[in-house]
């Protein structure tokens, strides 16, 4: 390879035609032009210049060489612009994040794509290990986690909340069907906020205190068997502990038993609708599903809810681009 510093002070002596004002110009002393110059050819292997009384003359050499360094150069100076080059509304976004952030997500981020032609949105669903894992070794520029991550490789802000239900059929066996009816449920889309009522009605008409519904509703969840998909023993555990009920607090997920299992979000709630089980998701993937008509959210005494953070690397600053993404993100998800 050709010294560029060798070009560039051939340059400049073609450009001058002299000696001392190539000097001048590079800072150099007229005996380091010359060096350059004997250096450069004899990389070239072949003589460059013709010296005169009053400057110099190109060889037919000389001149592709000028031509070639003054290529060069351009080149050089395309690419140091190019680097400098960060749209606000054009190139390649990747967001990875669940299943069901992706399902929230997606249509207000594909209305931005629409709105700003030029950008290119890929939405990458992924467990929160595997996002957590691109973020730090740099093959992942934005995630959508669930819970802050500890991690000095990673960078998150806080975005909002997800609200967990835990999600039984609307029509369950005729031996579940009297236990239902003394459970506080809701019909779809409907979850219970913290300090809702502490009593329901059981069919006796007699007074059910919420413990003795969550002795019932253990029955239920034992008869009917869970639906696991791949996140369903975490979600479960979040919602033991945080739904407010004494007895779920105490109950293993892992030793629940199960009556199915799918790792296709869409599928998820097909078995529970048609009153083959029960799961624990995200409220927001019974807006997604059109048979919702057939499912019922469980109203515990506290609401369950998991905070979301957006993660990205701490080292470097997102392309500009990014910013109409992640504003759109925490527009939808906060």
């Amino acid at each position: 390879m050709i010294n560029p510093i060798w070009l560039d002070t051939f340059i400049t002596l073609v450009e001058t035609g002299n000696f001392t004002r190539t000097a001048e110009q590079r800072f150099m002393t007229q005996p380091g032009v010359s060096q350059h110059l004997k250096k450069l050819e004899e990389a070239c292997q072949c003589e460059l210049v013709v010296r005169l009384s009053k400057g110099i003359q190109l060889t037919e050499q000389g001149q592709r060489v000028y031509q070639y360094a003054k290529e060069q150069q351009t080149k050089e100076q395309d690419f140091i612009a190019s680097l400098k080059f960060d749209a606000p509304f054009e190139g390649k976004c990747v967001v990875a994040c669940s299943g069901a952030i992706a399902q929230r997500i997606y249509p207000a981020l594909l209305a931005l794509q629409k709105q700003h032609s030029a950008l290119n949105i890929h939405v990458e669903v992924a467990p929160r290990r595997t996002i957590l894992a691109g973020i730090a070794n740099n093959t992942l520029e934005l995630g959508i986690v669930t819970n802050q991550p500890e991690s000095e490789d990673i960078h998150s802000e806080y975005l909002g909340e997800e609200a967990l239900g835990l999600i039984l059929p609307r029509s369950l066996p005729n031996t579940l069907t009297a236990q239902l009816s003394e459970l506080p449920i809701s019909s779809q889309g409907s979850v219970s906020r913290s300090g809702e009522s502490a009593k329901v009605a059981n069919v006796s008409g007699k007074a059910k205190s919420k413990t003795d519904d969550a002795s019932s509703l253990k029955d239920v969840l034992n008869h009917l068997g869970l639906i696991n998909h791949p996140d369903a023993m975490h979600y479960l555990q979040r919602y033991f502990n945080d739904c407010g009920e004494p007895e779920l607090a105490n109950v293993n997920p892992i030793k629940l038993p199960h009556t199915g299992y799918i790792n296709q979000l869409s599928q998820i709630l097909l078995p529970v609708s048609e009153g083959l089980g029960y799961t624990v998701l995200p409220t927001s993937t019974l807006e997604f599903v059109s048979f919702a008509d057939k499912l019922s959210i469980y109203k515990a005494k506290n609401e369950v809810t998991e905070p979301l953070y957006s993660v990205q690397t701490p080292h470097s600053a997102l392309p500009a681009r990014y910013q109409a993404v992640k504003q759109t993100i925490s527009q939808v998800l906060g």
